[in-house]
Parts: C-alpha cells; sequence; structure tokens
C-alpha cells in the first residue's frame, strides 16, 4: 500500500527531538518549531489525499537536548485519511531515511489558523460542535512503534493542537511551557524549552566527553544519571 509523505523542507530552522519519560512521549523543541509543529497539524487537518502524512526527520530531528540521546521520527496522521497500521510504521521506519527524490512541492495552507488565533474562544466552541456525540473524531493515538513517535487524531482534534500549540513559547514556567496532547491521560506532550539550542550543545558535549562512542545509542540509566549529574555541575554555583 502506497501512502504519500509529506516533509518540511531540510532548509527549515526549526529543530526537533523526541523521547519517552515518565510514561509519556515528547516532542521537544522550541519555539519556531512548535509554530511548526502547530501549522503541520492544521494543514493535515484539511488534507483530503487518502493515505497521506507528514513526516519529520533527519535533519530537522536532533538528539534530545537533556542527554543527547537519539531521537526518534515524527509522524503526523490525519485518522480520517486511512488506516496507519503498526505494519505500516515498521515498513516505513524501515526505509528511513528516504533516500528517493521528491516528486515536487506542496504549499503549506495555514490561513485559517491564523484567522482561528484572532478568536480562538470562537473557533474552540465551533470546533467543539463538530465532536458533539461523535466519537470518532475526538479519538487521539500518541505512541512510539517501531522506532517512529506518531501523534494521529481526525481533524477537529488536528485542529485544537494548531492552535493549542501555536500559543507555545509565549509563556515560560522555569525556561519551559508544554502542551499535552491528551488531556487528562498525558500521555503525549509538546515542549517548547526557551534555550533548546544551547541545552542540547550542551548535552552533546557533556555526552561526548563522558561517552565518545555512545553517539548513536541510548544510554542506559546509570549512563545517564551520570550524564544529568554532569549537566547539573556545571548549572550549580560553585562553593567558595
Amino acid at each position: 500500500m502506497e501512502y504519500t509523505i509529506l516533509s518540511p523542507r531540510p532548509t527549515e530552522e526549526a529543530r526537533f527531538a523526541t523521547n519517552y519519560f515518565h510514561e509519556t512521549w515528547h516532542v521537544i523543541t522550541s519555539k519556531e518549531g512548535a509554530a511548526l509543529l502547530a501549522r503541520l497539524c492544521w494543514a493535515m487537518a484539511f488534507q483530503r489525499r487518502e493515505r497521506t502524512i507528514v513526516l519529520i526527520d533527519s535533519p530537522l530531528m536532533v538528539p534530545t537536548p537533556f542527554d543527547a540521546d537519539p531521537s526518534s521520527p515524527v509522524v503526523i496522521v490525519n485518522n480520517d485519511l486511512g488506516a496507519f497500521s503498526r505494519a505500516v510504521i515498521k515498513d516505513l521506519r524501515a526505509q528511513l531515511p528516504l533516500s528517493k527524490a521528491s516528486d515536487g512541492t506542496v504549499v503549506l495552507q495555514t490561513r485559517g489558523l491564523d484567522q482561528a488565533l484572532e478568536n480562538p474562544n470562537e473557533f474552540r466552541d465551533r470546533n467543539r460542535e463538530t465532536q458533539l456525540d461523535n466519537h470518532h473524531q475526538q479519538r487521539r493515538w500518541i505512541d512510539g512503534s517501531h522506532g517512529l513517535v506518531v501523534i494521529a487524531a481526525p481533524p477537529p482534534v488536528l485542529r485544537s493542537w494548531g492552535v493549542e500549540l501555536s500559543d507555545l513559547g509565549t509563556w515560560s514556567d522555569e525556561g519551559r511551557s508544554w502542551e499535552y496532547l491528551d488531556y487528562p491521560d498525558k500521555v503525549g506532550e509538546v515542549q517548547v524549552l526557551d534555550d533548546f539550542d544551547s541545552m542540547l550543545a550542551t548535552a552533546q558535549a557533556a555526552r561526548t566527553r563522558a561517552f565518545p562512542d555512545a553517539a548513536n545509542r541510548r544510554l542506559t540509566e546509570d549512563e545517564r544519571s551520570e550524564i544529568l549529574a554532569d549537566l547539573q555541575q556545571e548549572i550549580e554555583p560553585t562553593a567558595p
């Protein structure tokens, strides 16, 4: 079964990382990344071509900014465009990174998101009406499967994500802001770090110092604790 795969341009400046922590799948990024993710979700809500997905992969995917562990690519799925089974996920992951030349360019049409952001309360009321008494239009699936992080939902939820994720980075609590994709279950979360780039560089340097041969594998829990302790020492002031 063939799928149409849409991906941001490799020249896009936004960067993303993923991890699984406290039983939650996280997509970690900067304010710019959250804005792009919001528009990708919004655009997918209006996609009509069956078996079309959005893939975020290298070079936009980078190691995690906490311990520089490798990240999994992200797939955004509109549930109404056909089944995206675990067998399909496994097959897609085996083909990454994609080597086939692109068949063309798709313009991201998200003017409706700008209009929704001008009056978010009106948008939420109108969008909620499409979900009343329709369980299908409320379903969402956030999971790590076969080395991919999948965030899947029907159009009303994708539109809601577009509005909600657009707010990330406009406020900050101890250097970060966040939005759960499936509250109150809290299986999936998008997290924005105010200093994403500098945290990533610091984590990569600490990892290289401690485990120079571990760039392409996940750390053990003991190794991760060592990295985090090293990073904590850099943050805390030295006692006189």
